[in-house]
């Protein structure tokens, strides 16, 4: 995975941020591919920022350092995307992948704004989300869910060492990348 850069940082959602996630969320070439998880992301394109902030933080409070809404932000402060992690529950399914029994197991993903796209900074973004996981929840392998259209996104996820499972695609065309905690580890220096 390499050294982590410093062009990006990422935290948790603050609640003078949520007007940024609502107009992010409401951006469709930005969320196109994200529609299919709505109810593991606990959001909804309906709702505004108080009632986004609300729900987050139901969830937070319900499923503790599992769950979290991160903002992505420039070195200086402005928010330029988004990633969330959710608990996995027992017997879930993805196309042909199946949680792994007994093992703590979020998914999660980037978004940035257009503007940055192309940059890297969706793939330091994504490093450091992994860490944010992998440091601070019980996390012992991370998912996420590029579309079978977003190559960019897959690229991203390779890049922050996430290694596509085979044979995995979602009736949506989701397919899943892994990065276990044991990878995340071994790629820390």
């Amino acid at each position: 995975m390499g050294s982590i850069g410093s062009r990006v940082r990422v935290r948790l959602l603050r609640r003078e941020e949520t007007p940024f996630l609502v107009s992010l969320w409401n951006t469709r070439e930005v969320m196109r591919y994200a529609d299919e998880f709505p109810g593991l992301r606990g959001w909804s394109k309906k709702w505004g920022p108080g009632e986004a902030w609300l729900e987050y933080r139901r969830r937070r409070a319900r499923t503790g350092p599992t769950y979290g809404q991160l903002i992505v932000l420039t070195a200086d402060g402005r928010p330029i995307g988004e990633s969330f992690f959710a608990p996995l529950p027992e017997g879930y399914a993805f196309g042909a992948w199946r949680k792994p029994e007994k093992q703590c197991t979020v998914i999660g993903d980037v978004k940035l704004v257009r503007d940055v796209w192309g940059a890297g900074l969706g793939t330091e973004a994504m490093r450091k989300v992994a860490r944010w996981v992998f440091l601070r929840t019980p996390c012992d392998l991370f998912i996420v869910p590029p579309h079978r259209r977003n190559p960019a996104a897959q690229r991203v996820y390779e890049k922050a060492g996430f290694v596509l499972h085979p044979a995995t695609e979602s009736a949506k065309r989701h397919r899943v990348m892994e990065l276990s905690r044991g990878g995340f580890e071994g790629g820390l220096r």
